[in-house]
């Protein structure tokens, strides 16, 4: 059990098998985060489960209670790119790729590729095609 200004929380931080950090990375949790098996994380990725309240009739936010906003789930042999961020309530489906510096704010299928601030869904791998291709209704800018 941690404690944190008067809170107990009971956090979880599950990595899967050749799960591989990069340097300077950032994992916070009160409640959950699980990166299963094969996930490469590059240097400084940050991935949080929780956000500080922001009641601006409230103390300074360092001494705000925490809040979970859900859980974090990274799916099998998913990449996360150089900077990016993966939000509180996050799931990433198995084999997806995470751009250098996105950040993501929703949660994303399998075999997405998503880019962005906040990050939006590039490109999806076809299983048919044996390719990366644009999902339906994409439109480049």
């Amino acid at each position: 059990m941690e404690a944190y200004a008067g809170q107990k929380f009971a956090p979880r931080i599950v990595l899967g098998d050749d799960v591989h950090i990069g340097r300077y990375a950032c994992l916070t949790s009160i409640s959950s985060i699980v990166i299963e098996d094969g996930c490469l994380l590059s240097e400084y990725v940050y991935i949080s489960d929780l956000t500080h309240g922001l009641s601006p009739e409230r103390c300074l936010i360092v001494d705000r209670p925490l809040v979970s906003k859900g859980p974090v789930h990274i799916g099998a042999h998913t990449f996360i790119g150089y900077r990016a961020c993966i939000m509180p309530g996050v799931t990433l489906g198995k084999h997806c790729v995470v751009g250098a510096n996105s950040v993501v704010t929703r949660s994303f299928s399998d075999y997405s590729m998503i880019a962005g601030c906040p990050a939006r869904l590039m490109k999806q791998y076809s299983l048919t095609a044996k390719d990366w291709v644009l999902p339906s209704g994409f439109r480049a800018e």
